[in-house]
């Protein structure tokens, strides 16, 4: 930075300019010099806080003026606008309203331009300052537009979309006057308004907020329907059309997480699908259309058990994730739907990578939340996400530091959750799952221990799964409710635990359909609370009905294939321990027959060797039963298939692909590819073994 001296000649020099245009003189308006003398002076004047002095803004906005109406083209004017309305907020009498007139303008424009890029700078600065100057900003704007004006539309629109960034970043109490604002901005627009389809967007947006603070079921309703509203308003080739699919298929995931409407589902894939291929990086939205179909697919692979939409998901998630700049907001719900992706892959699939890159995305997560206010809405999800992965690490490694955490974040999400909210039902099934994790582990390690996790759990439990029908996962709070009230009927016997665990457990059951990707574990809790009527009360219907609770799990497709091996495993175990040998063999054939899935094609090495071993007693366990029922053939079949599982998938990609040619060839192309791709890997890993 110069002198004192030197601004103050500079500044001079831009007036004498300023004054010789006024009175005529074009070129020296026009003379590419004057904008070099302006952005001289301005950068010798601003100071260390970044701002430049009135009169050195004042200068430069009525030489960027005279020179609009010199012939500069609209840019011109609009950064004349932009600065001399920031004069008229410092010193109203230094600008009069025909300097405004002269740019074809009001004052109201001005502020309207400074609020929606103030409005613009705050999607990706966290500063609450340059929000709140937005919402200042745009409130003046709006306030200054008459009545009649058709622009009105637009900046109430604005205004209502920074007050619900406000609610949801800074945790201010202003999703109501947000919604209000934007149904004033969509009632403002007459039919086929250019502005209906922005306005539309922003109502619906401001209702769904509003739904995942306070969960009524109305605002997303109406948030979905003004959704589909903005995409009747968007015809092919709309600059908008592509966010409002990408919105609505947002809007009707949500949906189908509250009513289960498989269609919801699938039409949101879809919508999603479209919106992230009709996005290029660059584009504004294109992060956030990646998320949205990241969670779209999560949502159908959980229900249908798919490994490609989960895969599809997680790609997706990542994409989202690589697409922020740093410091944007919105890394925080990027960085936590990918935690969840991948904790889904992990349960479905089983990798371990998975379950470490979910912690990682969700200590990213944490990072990011900290850099902003604490808005309820995501802070309760980021701390329910990463409790759910904190518990499954801590189950698996036992380590004891995950699971007191997972509680202790378990618990802030179900407090951040209001009663009869949609999520606080799973808020609360995962707080359950996390104090029988840690209860669990403390009998472990001889730790002391009482039941009061458990009944703290069943609490919490019955106060979610009491109203019929009042939430989508009810089946899974009763079945886990179940769970919890078996293993405290085991630590201290209360017969009235055993009773209500098989009578929750049998309705969490009843209610799913064989589809349903959690009946597995439904049936697995529902067959122990039976088996421990049938031990402990030496109840043979109790034994009849456990093996056919876990018969059914075992033959559940829609659920991951470790829950139903698991069921299986159950089923011929307890068989075999009453010697009802008929029925151990059925049970290990079914086991046998998951072993292969258990340890699928697509996880590494390591996790299928890591799967197959926790697996390791079943196939001599099931050529024993095959020896009891007096079938050799069938005990010699389960030993083979349990220790030929890796081998029989490495001899699948010897096949030969002649058939696979003949009616897909570039599909049989692709497997000769990746069959050479492995052969070299193998090849190198043999050579570096030798040399080892």
């Amino acid at each position: 930075m110069t002198d004192r001296g030197d601004a103050e000649a500079l500044l001079g020099a831009l007036w004498q300019r300023v004054q010789a245009g006024g009175a005529g003189d074009r070129d020296v308006l026009l003379d590419p010099g004057a904008l070099s003398e302006a952005d001289l002076l301005l950068r010798v004047s601003t100071g260390p806080d970044g701002t430049a002095p009135v009169e050195v803004v004042h200068a430069i906005g009525v030489l960027r003026a005279l020179r609009f109406l010199a012939g500069v083209d609209e840019e011109e004017r609009l950064v004349a606008l932009r600065l001399l309305t920031e004069v008229r907020l410092a010193s109203p009498y230094l600008v009069a309203d025909d300097v405004f007139a002269a740019l074809e303008a009001g004052v109201d424009d001005g502020l309207a331009l400074l609020g929606a890029d103030a409005l613009g700078r705050a999607r990706t600065d966290p500063a609450p300052e340059t929000l709140n100057r937005a919402v200042s900003l745009l409130e003046d704007a709006v306030r200054a537009t008459p009545d009649e004006s058709d622009v009105l539309a637009a900046r109430l629109s604005n205004l209502g979309l920074a007050y619900r960034m406000r609610a949801e970043r800074l945790g201010t109490g202003e999703l109501d006057r947000a919604v209000s604002t934007g149904a004033q901005a969509v009632s403002q627009c007459p039919p086929g308004a250019a502005d209906l389809a922005g306005c539309l967007a922003n109502f619906a947006d401001s209702l769904l907020a509003r739904f995942e603070r306070l969960g009524r079921a109305d605002d997303l309703e109406a948030g979905v329907c003004a959704h589909e509203a903005a995409v009747e308003a968007t015809p092919d080739g709309h600059p908008l059309r592509s966010t409002v699919l990408g919105k609505l298929g947002a809007a009707l995931t949500m949906r189908f997480l509250v009513a289960e409407d498989a269609d919801d589902i699938e039409t949101a894939v879809a919508l999603c699908e479209q919106a992230a291929a009709a996005a290029t990086p660059g584009d504004p939205f294109y992060a956030q259309h990646h998320t949205n179909l990241g969670m779209a697919r999560a949502v159908r692979a959980t229900l249908a058990n798919a490994r490609g939409d989960i895969d599809g998901a997680v790609a997706a998630c990542r994409e989202a994730v690589a697409a922020t700049v740093p410091g944007d907001p919105s890394a925080v719900v990027r960085w936590q739907n990918l935690a969840a992706t991948l904790h889904d892959r992990f349960e479905l699939l089983g990798a371990h990578d998975d379950l470490d890159g979910s912690a990682a995305a969700a200590r990213q997560a944490l990072r990011s939340q900290a850099a902003l206010a604490d808005d309820p809405v995501s802070l309760a999800m980021l701390l329910s996400n990463a409790s759910s992965v904190l518990r499954v690490r801590g189950d698996i490694e036992h380590d004891g530091d995950d699971l007191e955490l997972a509680v202790d974040t378990a618990r802030r999400a179900v407090e951040l959750s209001p009663k009869g909210h949609p999520a606080r039902a799973n808020r609360a099934n995962n707080y359950a799952l996390a104090l029988l994790s840690r209860f669990d582990d403390r009998l472990r390690t001889d730790a002391p221990s009482s039941t009061e996790d458990l009944s703290l759990a069943v609490t919490v439990l019955r106060e979610v799964t009491q109203d019929v029908g009042r939430h989508d996962n009810r089946p899974g709070g009763l079945s886990t409710l179940g769970l919890v009230l078996l293993r405290r009927f085991e630590h201290d016997g209360r017969t009235g635990d055993l009773d209500e665990a098989i009578r929750v457990c049998t309705e969490a059951v009843v209610s799913l359909v064989q589809s349903h990707p959690a009946l597995a574990g439904a049936a697995l809790n529902l067959g122990s609370a039976h088996r421990t009527r049938s031990d402990a009360q030496d109840d043979a219907g109790a034994a009849a009905a456990a093996v056919k609770a876990w018969t059914s799990g075992a033959a559940a497709t829609g659920s991951p294939v470790p829950l139903r091996l698991a069921c299986a495993r159950q089923w011929a175990e307890f068989a075999a321990r009453r010697e009802v040998w008929d029925s151990a063999a059925q049970g290990y054939d079914q086991a046998c027959a998951l072993l292969p899935l258990v340890a699928w094609h697509g996880l590494g090495r390591s996790d299928q060797e890591h799967a197959l071993m926790r697996q390791a007693p079943v196939p001599g366990e099931a050529a024993a039963a095959g020896l009891a029922v007096h079938d050799p053939e069938r005990a010699l079949r389960h030993l083979e298939q349990g220790r030929a599982v890796l081998w029989k998938q490495h001899l699948d990609l010897r096949d030969d692909a002649a058939s696979l040619r003949a009616v897909a060839p570039r599909l049989a192309e692709r497997l000769e590819q990746i069959r050479r791709a492995l052969d070299d890997v193998n090849s190198a890993t043999a050579s570096m073994l030798s040399r080892s």
